[in-house]
């Protein structure tokens, strides 16, 4: 049983959901047949109006209703404007007054109403039809209406006046025609209403926008911020929908045919404020909003052009246009920059990021631009050169260096103030070329390349370093490490060289080296130094190809030296992971999808770092760039080095470096009591090089035996057969009886067996092996290199495959580069061609089949002897000789 107090109304009406509290109190008031302003009076608000309690209710008059009613205080806030206020509505702060919205010019007090909801509910209508974003109803599926039939002006169906009417859904504004004080009386609820299509674009649009303003309140923002957005595109939409809309995709035509088939009328200063206007411009918005119908693009681009079309100037540059999204917030001026991009210059391109997945307003500071420029080297990171850099066409060779000094200063450029432009952000880095390093990009190497790679790229690579930063401050290093600054340990250089078994070179060599090491730290390459030689730039590039891993190895822990003695805790190089960078089709090669091994198999071929270039369809910078990157080198004949370099495997250079390594070399001599002939052979080198070593690290030497003791295995016989009529070489036989080459050399001068030359074509890789026919004139030529098994297994391998891309894949031969090259070494070799490329899939020419089957004999031959050896070494394991 309810308890009534002395100051509730005796007669209760509830509000209906959703209902505003202007429909609730007219309600009321005809229920209690008084008129509004008794009704208040009643309750204890007298002089009170009801349109400002519509807006916001103080305390004191949310207290009186709720005494006098029985309606919780937060139902009735619900009733008013108030719960919408900052998103669909404005109220001031100081008055109860609307003002403009944060979205939408409707900023009136009427209400827009359905005649179906108002005959349905007695006249009563819900606080949505107050919202500007309200223009459809869902129940009816009708349009809603703005103005009364008869008087056609707003109708203000929820009051209840004394002079009338009484009937309820009518029309009480005053009517001219009927006197100042007489009301229009016309049934709303027979106001002929525009129906909508149920499954229509109009009333999705509508329940989308009902969904939004009714959320969460952590939801707010994120409604606001689309509401701004729908806005921004609406009044474009209807604006138009008045200049181009002959050429308005068809969705728009459809919107508009839903809506009754007339365009929505604008007024002199801008879009109109009714619900056809707000029904039209909100359902094509929402469809350019989100992705889903066919037209979302080309409706976004339409409306770019609309809005074009309503410039008065002709100069509409990217950053033009784009300022007049400003408002709507950062997301949709991302995707009207994106929308610019392909139009806009490079310069523009950039600063904007407008080619990136996220586009951006340039707001940050000249100060925030400087603090990048610490985390950038002024060449660009030779990982995201090689990514950047075009692949050559017509045999020429990019200007690398400009382009990477280019690229560099390019990256300052993106969000940054328009005073800091390309000439002013150079110098930051101490770039000074400005001119010749942009004209390297813009007119020469991507002069026939699209632009949109490279400013995605260097936009996404400015924001990922903005956002993460970098370990590295370039700054700091540009200033402290200069050709005079930095040390290099020329001892320790000596006793590598002694280990490697190396020429240690003149002063140029150190001069390159020097050079080499400060590139590693500053991350660029500086002038040649004074006294250099006038090639000097031309053998830094050489050496960036041809200096061993040996010796690169040696110069990084230089760098980490330099590092450490000014205390400087980074790391010695550093760049940007690629997954910094999304969305972008390299116009060059990612360091990723170069295989290391295969890589080094080309560089063992290939005598100049342009053949390299050639067979993996690269520039010569590509290749001396992955160098950097892998810390390998060439392992070819090299005047950088002073000698042939070694072509022992990674492991035995690994036991080499262990074994001459001063502690292990100490043991096995002071301790051990080894012979300097015994450690050379564990360390594949010669005795000389053991005898340096020792010298070097102050280790007396023990005198030399008088004479050799006498092998019985060594015999006339077997020399002359091994060595001349197998063809074997000095050194492996050495290496096989465990004697010096001096040794050997020295038995077979005795014996009068003639020594060949070195490099003279006479040695063969396949002479240890016993093979049932004697080699073939063209065999033989082949088999004078120490690959010569692995080039006869990977021609082998080509025929019965359709391509030689098709051959690798299935062998693990390499890449289809690597390939294709041993096969033309053959070829030219051979004086022949072997594979005939014209038969589909590959196969042999006549002469090649023969050559071929002599191959694949040599082959089994080498398989069985290796197998036989394996087994042989499945036996217990020897006692070590020594200890690493």
């Amino acid at each position: 049983m309810t308890v009534w107090t002395d100051d509730r109304i005796p007669i209760a009406l509830a509000p209906l959901p959703g209902e505003a509290l202007e429909s609730w109190i007219g309600a009321y008031a005809r229920r209690l047949r008084v008129t509004n302003s008794v009704f208040l009076e009643a309750v204890g608000l007298p002089g009170a109006r009801t349109s400002h309690l519509a807006l916001r209710l103080t305390a004191d008059e949310a207290a009186a209703l709720q005494r006098a009613t029985g309606v919780e205080r937060h139902a009735l806030t619900s009733m008013t404007l108030e719960p919408h206020d900052g998103l669909a509505v404005a109220i001031l702060p100081a008055r109860r007054k609307l003002t403009r919205p944060p979205a939408w010019r409707f900023s009136g007090s009427r209400a827009r109403y359905c005649p179906g909801c108002l005959g349905e509910n007695a006249g009563r209508g819900p606080v949505f039809w107050r919202l500007p974003w309200a223009f459809a109803c869902p129940t009816h599926d009708t349009l809603l209406l703005d103005f009364c039939p008869d008087c056609h002006q707003p109708p203000h169906p929820w009051k209840a006046r004394r002079l009338g009417p009484r009937a309820t859904g009518t029309c009480t504004r005053a009517h001219s025609s009927l006197g100042l004080r007489a009301a229009c009386g016309a049934d709303l609820m027979q106001a002929p209403a525009t129906p909508l299509p149920a499954s229509g674009l109009v009333l999705a649009a509508q329940r989308h926008i009902i969904t939004l303003l009714n959320g969460e309140p952590a939801a707010r923002p994120a409604a606001l911020a689309e509401v701004k957005q729908l806005y921004a595109l609406a009044w474009r939409i209807l604006r138009g929908l008045h200049t181009i809309a002959d050429r308005a995709p068809e969705v728009a035509h459809t919107v508009v045919t839903e809506c009754g088939g007339e365009l929505p009328q604008l007024t002199s200063e801008d879009v109109g404020h009714d619900a056809h206007n707000a029904a039209v411009g909100t359902a094509l918005a929402r469809i350019a909003l989100h992705p889903g119908h066919t037209d979302h693009e080309a409706l976004f681009e339409w409306i770019l052009e609309a809005d074009r079309s309503l410039l008065k100037t002709s100069k509409n540059n990217i950053g033009a246009m784009a300022d007049r999204w400003t408002w709507s917030g950062p997301e949709l001026v991302g995707r009207v920059l994106a929308k610019l991009d392909p139009q806009a210059t490079l310069h523009a391109r950039l600063r904007y990021a407008s080619a990136s997945p996220r586009p951006r307003w340039p707001d940050l500071t000249a100060d925030a631009i400087t603090r990048r420029a610490t985390m950038i080297p002024a060449m660009l990171w030779p990982g995201w050169t090689m990514r950047l850099l075009p692949r050559p066409t017509n045999n020429r060779n990019p200007r690398a260096g400009t382009f990477r000094r280019g690229c560099s200063s390019f990256l300052l450029l993106p969000g940054g103030p328009p005073q800091l432009n390309f000439e002013r952000v150079g110098p930051l880095l101490g770039n000074q070329e400005i001119n010749t390093d942009r004209d390297s990009i813009e007119r020469r190497l991507y002069l026939d390349h699209d632009l949109t790679p490279l400013a995605s790229t260097l936009a996404q690579l400015a924001r990922a370093l903005d956002e993460h930063g970098s370990p590295i401050d370039y700054a700091r290093r540009r200033a402290t490490f200069t050709s005079t600054t930095v040390t290099l340990d020329l001892d320790a250089y000596a006793r590598l060289c002694v280990q490697q078994g190396w020429n240690r070179g003149q002063e140029h060599r150190v001069l390159l080296m020097r050079a080499y090491l400060l590139m590693l730290l500053t991350g660029e390459v500086h002038p040649p130094p004074e006294g250099a030689s006038y090639r000097f730039a031309w053998h830094c590039s050489e050496f960036r190809f041809h200096a061993p891993r040996a010796l690169r190895a040696f110069l990084r822990q230089q760098a980490e030296d330099n590092l450490a003695h000014r205390k400087i805790t980074e790391p010695v190089t550093w760049e940007p992971p690629e997954t910094w960078v999304t969305g972008v089709r390299w116009p060059g090669l990612s360091p990723t999808d170069i295989v290391t091994d295969e890589f080094r198999d080309l560089l063992a071929t290939a005598g100049t770092v342009h053949e390299a270039a050639d067979a993996l369809g690269l520039a010569a910078e590509h290749v001396r760039l992955y160098c950097d990157l892998t810390k390998t080198g060439a392992a070819t004949p090299s005047d950088v080095i002073g000698k042939h370099l070694s072509t022992r495997t990674a492991r035995k250079a690994k036991i080499r470096e262990g074994v001459l390594a001063p502690e292990c070399l100490r043991d096995l001599y002071v301790n051990q009591k080894l012979e300097l002939t015994h450690i050379a052979n564990l360390a594949s080198c010669s005795p000389d090089t053991v005898r340096r070593l020792l010298r070097q690290m102050g280790i007396p030497l023990r005198p030399r035996p008088r004479r050799i003791p006498d092998r019985p295995d060594i015999t006339l016989e077997w020399l002359h057969h091994e060595y001349i009529e197998r063809q074997r070489d000095i050194a492996n036989l050495a290496r096989e009886r465990g004697v010096t080459h001096y040794h050997l050399t020295k038995m077979a001068r005795t014996w009068g067996i003639p020594i060949r030359p070195s490099g003279g074509g006479c040695y063969s890789a396949v002479g240890h092996l016993d093979l049932r026919r004697p080699l073939s004139e063209h065999m033989r030529k082949v088999v004078t290199t120490p690959q010569a098994i692995d080039r006869l297994r990977a021609i082998s391998s080509v025929p019965g495959h359709p391509s030689f891309a098709a051959a690798a894949r299935k062998n693990s031969a390499g890449s289809d580069s690597a390939l294709r090259q041993r096969v033309i070494l053959i070829e030219k070799t051979v004086g022949f061609q072997i594979i005939d490329r014209s038969a589909k899939p590959l196969a042999p020419t006549e002469r090649g089949r023969e050559f071929l089957r002599e191959a694949r004999e040599i082959l089994h031959t080498a398989d069985s002897a290796r197998r036989v050896r394996t087994r042989r070494s499945q036996g217990p394991p020897a006692e070590p000789t020594f200890r690493p």
